[in-house]
């Protein structure tokens, strides 16, 4: 694949490093873009702390040894991608820059961002923690972040879990949460975490600690969450599987251990994306660090 200057239109995309992270990471996107019928576009990152004296502004003004280096794992990438899921169009793209500011400026033009956790290397920064987090926190797109060295995808046995709390991220976190379920034939579980006051004040407590009084306002009105947004899910995939849950506590914490049987945990993000946007919310912060499986970021 050549060097490019944009990845316009490109369906989902992908950071690539050659690093194990962005490996475990590029399969997840191969396979998610298989599933969805969806071009897959791989994106690797030389930044410039890489190259040594003169200014770079694109792939051709870097020197030929850092461009071959870059061009032949980009090549390993795309083969990789080709060859694992066999998704319906696989492009490769060079950009120069730092990895989280080239990778939100993709998002742009992107259905969705796939990033993993961990990355190093000479060509790049690597994807670090603090990149993946920039890049969930400031994307435009939904973003998936996908954690250690094996990873599972949603299928019969591991659900689509997606939070929800009536806030408009939350029901575009549904409703993005229904397509993924959807494309992979897995079932959708749709959880509420609600706040319960303790006899000492608002506090994040279990039912049995609550006035009973309170508990069952709260919990009325979760299922009336819970209800509308399993009503909106059915009404545009009529075939996914969905369930419905209430639990308590702080909603972080209570979520990511879902991804322990999961196989894709899916938050909504507050902010319209951009680096003058809002940081990350706690919520997604903590899911994404809990969690022990692919986690999407919708906003």
């Amino acid at each position: 694949m050549d060097a490019g200057s944009g990845t316009t239109g490109r369906g989902i995309v992908v950071a690539f490093d050659g690093s194990p992270g962005s490996e475990v990471a590029l399969d997840w996107a191969a396979a998610a873009a298989r599933r969805q019928a969806k071009p897959l576009t791989v994106v690797l990152c030389v930044d410039m702390a890489a190259v040594p004296l003169d200014p770079v502004y694109s792939p051709d003004d870097l020197p030929r040894e850092i461009r071959e280096g870059a061009q032949a794992t980009l090549d390993r990438g795309v083969e990789r991608a080709k060859n694992f899921a066999k998704p319906p169009d696989v492009d490769g793209v060079i950009v120069v820059g730092t990895t989280a500011a080239e990778v939100v400026l993709a998002s742009k033009d992107a259905e969705l961002v796939v990033i993993g956790s961990r990355g190093r290397g000479r060509l790049a920064a690597g994807l670090l923690g603090s990149v993946s987090y920039a890049v969930a926190a400031h994307a435009f797109s939904p973003v998936v972040v996908v954690r250690g060295e094996t990873v599972v995808h949603p299928d019969t046995g591991h659900p689509v879990v997606v939070g929800v709390d009536d806030s408009d991220a939350s029901h575009r976190a549904v409703a993005r949460a229904a397509e993924m379920a959807a494309a992979a034939g897995a079932p959708l579980r749709i959880v509420h975490v609600g706040r319960l006051r303790s006899p000492e004040g608002w506090a994040y407590v279990e039912d049995h600690a609550a006035g009973t009084e309170h508990s069952h306002a709260v919990r009325e009105r979760a299922q009336t969450i819970l209800t509308r947004a399993r009503d909106r899910v059915l009404a545009t995939h009529p075939e996914v599987e969905v369930e419905t849950e209430v639990l308590f506590g702080e909603p972080g914490h209570v979520l990511a251990p879902y991804g322990a049987r999961a196989g894709l945990l899916v938050v909504g993000s507050r902010g319209r994306g951009g680096f003058a946007g809002l940081m990350l919310g706690s919520v997604s912060h903590t899911v994404i660090h809990e969690a022990g499986c692919p986690v999407m970021v919708v906003r």
